[in-house]
Order: C-alpha cells, then sequence, then structure tokens
C-alpha cells in the first residue's frame, strides 16, 4: 500500500510566517539599539582601560566592525526593513568572528560574555531551518572548546584583563574548565532545540489556522454554490404559475370595465416585475453551468444585439450605432456573450438621454483577444458607486434588482475575460467588456465564477 502524499501547506502559510518574523525582527532590532549604548560604553572603556596592547589592538577592530554593524541595523530599522533571514554568510563571516573576538578579549571562558552565545544560538534557532540552527550550534561548540584550549595551554599569558586580576586563568583547577565548557556546550545545544521546538509550534498553529481558514471557505463556496442553484430551482418553478396568473388577468380584463379593469392593470404589471426578478435570479444562476464555446465573430454577436435594441433605442428617441474597427473573434459561449451585452445595451439605452448615441465599438487586444466598448452619453455613475454596482442586489435604477452587471461580471470571468466601467470623457460611461483569445482551463474559470 502506497503513503498517502504529504498535503501541501494551506496557501498564505508563507506570508503569515514572513509577517510575524517581520514583526519579531524589528522587535529585536529595537531591543539591539537600546543597548548600543552602554555596549559601546563597556567597549570603550575596556579600550581605555586595558594595557595589553593585542588586547587593545583587538578590542579596536572589534569595535569598528561592531559600530560597522549597528549602523546598518539602525539604518535597516530607521526604513522599517530589517533583514529577515540570517544568512550563513554573514553569520559565519561576521557574527561567529566577532563573539569569538569578543569572548577572547574579556577573558575567554572565564569572561563574562559566555552565556551571550546561547541567547544568540536560541534566537538563530527561532528564525532559520532547524539544519541551520544547528550548524551555527556546532561552531558556537567549537568557539568554546577553542577557546579553553586556548585557556589550557596558557598560549596567551595575559588572557585575563587587569580588571578581573590579569594572567593567563584565574585559577589552574583543569576539571572545573572542562565541566565548565560541556555544559555550556550542553546548555547551547538545548537553547537550539528550545528555539527549534518553539518554531515548530508557531509554525503548526499557523498552519492549523489556515487550514481551518481554508475549510470555512471551502464550506462557504460550497453552500454559496448549492443556495445560488437552489434559487434558480425555485425561480424557475415560479414562472409557470406567475404566466397563469398573467393570462388569467389579461383574461378576465376583457369582460370587466372601470375601476376593476385598472386594478387588473396594476395587477399585470406587478407581475411582469416579478417575472423580470426572477428571470433575474435564473440568470445569475448560470454562470455555474459549463460553457458551450465556440469561434465566434464579436462582430456578428454585436449586430445581433443592435438589431434587437433598434426599436427600443427608437422609443427612446437614442441613435444606436455599430462600430468594427478591426474583425475580431474569440472562443466563448454566443449565448451567454449576447446576454451579457443585451444587459449592457439596455443599461446605456435607459442611461442615455433623448437625441444622444449609444456606440458599441469592437477592437483587438495585445493578446489576441477582443474588446467591446459600450459607450452612452448619460450622466455616468459617481465614482464612489462605479464599483459597488458589480455587487448583487447593488442598484442605481428605481426598479432594479441588481442583478444584472453581477451577472454580466460573473459571465465575463467565467470566460476568463473581464467587465468594467469607466468614466467617458465628456460625460457618460464605457462598459468595457475584454474576452480572451482563448479560454482558460474549465478549473480556473470555476475557480474565478466562485
Amino acid at each position: 500500500m502506497k503513503p498517502s502524499p504529504a498535503s501541501p501547506p494551506p496557501s498564505g502559510l508563507e506570508q503569515v510566517q514572513r509577517e510575524a518574523f517581520a514583526r519579531h525582527f524589528m522587535r529585536m532590532a529595537r531591543i539591539r539599539i537600546y543597548m548600543m549604548p552602554p555596549s559601546l560604553f563597556i567597549l570603550l572603556y575596556f579600550l581605555v582601560q586595558e594595557p595589553a596592547v593585542w588586547r587593545k589592538w583587538l578590542l579596536g577592530g572589534l569595535l569598528g566592525l561592531f559600530v560597522v554593524v549597528e549602523g546598518i541595523e539602525l539604518h535597516h530599522y530607521l526604513r522599517r526593513t530589517p533583514h529577515q533571514k540570517f544568512s550563513f554568510t554573514y553569520v559565519i563571516g561576521v557574527g561567529i568572528p566577532i563573539h569569538g573576538g569578543l569572548l577572547l578579549v574579556t577573558g575567554g571562558l572565564e569572561g563574562p560574555l559566555t552565556p551571550v552565545l546561547l541567547m544568540v544560538s536560541f534566537f538563530i534557532s527561532l528564525f532559520t531551518t532547524t539544519r541551520g540552527a544547528w550548524v551555527l550550534a556546532l561552531l558556537h561548540v567549537a568557539t568554546l572548546w577553542g577557546l579553553a584550549a586556548v585557556s589550557f595551554s596558557g598560549v596567551v599569558p595575559d588572557l585575563l584583563p587587569q580588571l578581573y586580576g590579569g594572567g593567563a586563568r584565574a585559577g589552574h583547577n583543569d576539571a572545573l574548565l572542562l565541566s565548565h565548557v560541556t555544559v555550556l556546550s550542553v546548555l547551547v545545544a538545548l537553547s537550539v532545540g528550545i528555539g527549534s521546538i518553539m518554531r515548530d509550534v508557531f509554525q503548526g498553529m499557523a498552519k492549523d489556522a489556515l487550514d481551518a481558514r481554508d475549510e470555512t471557505l471551502r464550506t462557504h463556496t460550497e453552500a454559496l454554490n448549492a443556495l445560488t442553484l437552489f434559487s434558480g430551482e425555485i425561480a424557475h418553478e415560479l414562472k409557470n404559475p406567475l404566466a397563469s396568473v398573467k393570462g388569467l388577468a389579461a383574461m378576465v380584463a376583457r369582460d370587466v370595465e372601470g375601476k376593476p379593469a385598472e386594478r387588473l392593470a396594476v395587477l399585470r404589471r406587478e407581475v411582469d416585475r416579478m417575472q423580470e426578478i426572477l428571470e433575474g435570479f435564473l440568470n445569475f444562476s448560470r454562470p455555474l453551468l459549463p460553457l458551450n464555446e465556440q469561434h465566434t465573430s464579436l462582430g456578428w454577436l454585436c449586430q445581433q444585439v443592435v438589431e434587437l435594441h433598434e426599436g427600443m433605442a427608437g422609443d427612446r428617441g437614442v441613435s444606436l450605432r455599430l462600430f468594427v474597427e478591426q474583425h475580431v473573434a474569440v472562443w466563448c459561449d454566443p449565448r451567454k456573450v449576447k446576454q451579457l451585452l443585451i444587459n449592457l445595451v439596455q443599461n446605456a439605452l435607459e442611461a442615455a438621454p433623448r437625441g444622444s448615441t449609444v456606440e458599441l465599438v469592437i477592437l483587438p487586444t495585445p493578446e489576441g483577444g477582443g474588446r467591446v466598448e459600450v459607450r452612452d452619453q448619460g450622466p455616468g455613475i459617481a465614482p464612489e458607486v462605479r464599483e459597488r454596482v458589480f455587487e448583487p442586489g447593488v442598484t442605481t435604477k428605481p426598479k432594479g434588482n441588481g442583478l444584472g452587471l453581477a451577472l454580466a461580471r460573473s459571465l465575463a470571468r467565467q470566460h476568463g475575460g473581464e467587465l468594467e466601467l469607466h468614466p467617458r470623457e465628456g460625460g457618460g460611461c464605457v462598459a468595457e467588456l475584454v474576452l480572451p483569445a482563448e479560454l482558460p482551463p474549465r478549473q480556473e474559470r470555476m475557480e474565478v465564477v466562485a
């Protein structure tokens, strides 16, 4: 039986980790900056008070390197761009020599700075990989045993500063020194282990939280799709009874006059409005169905839409014109794209004032697809509402149901395209529909619509 493949990390996990690490790095950078003045004071004190020449030269070089490194850190902190990754080149080339040099200058293993390696090992293990943390921990342990070798051999006769009494070593108990370096090595390993465990715990918590988020989104998407399809079925089932009510009202209206006839006319108008709303719900559920795509001429589709609306345009005193600058053909579902264009043209005719012109302009796109612009000379759409009109239920019409543009954008995105509204120069609105030359894979289309 083959083992199941490891599940991929949830989407957004790396971004969450980067943002969390960035926040912690900012806090660490702030602490380092606050500690810079006392650290510089201690180093300068050693530099001035220590009589040993080798210690002055080594301490002066370390002091210069320390100022450069901390200056770079301060620069990044002020720009809010601290380093967020431990580079092996930086740590091995700069960090290890600085730490080892400071330990040597301040007395080796018997100096006051040996516990600093524990803190450094811990923080490195938090912000790097487990393998990298253990490699650097081994380097720290090697540094400790190198300092122990210096102490055992007595190669530096004045290893301890005058501040601590001077001399090669404070005592000559080799067993105690060996125990000291062994315990420090174990504590370095323990610091790395604790830091790695804490990092793994954080990553596990972040992964669990993002898994729960993704599962909630999946459940919500499935429920939304089911609700959309269910509402479409309800709307479809209600269309036939409404048609019967409308027909019966028309028959009854033939036999009545006066006030009853006026009331029946109101009833028929309300039935018409209910049918329009139900048709909108039906259309809104249809983008979830598969496309029946074919190679289609945009000019041919737009010509059909123009011919269909010539009567409506004439009744409103609006001219309707089609401009085809270049033959453009795309892969699409002609029925759905035609439905989309009908919605845009009807909106433009309703917004256009008497005596104006509504234009349909067909243009190619650089990627090989097509663009249709429906231009009107109406009052336009306010900037604060321009994007919200694509949300279901949001409309600028007194009797609109707010589903037309939401449906139109869903159809455009199902085809791998886009629908946007732009202000027209000189007044009015431009509805821009962009369709690609080829449809995206079916899975991507379903994800866009969902």
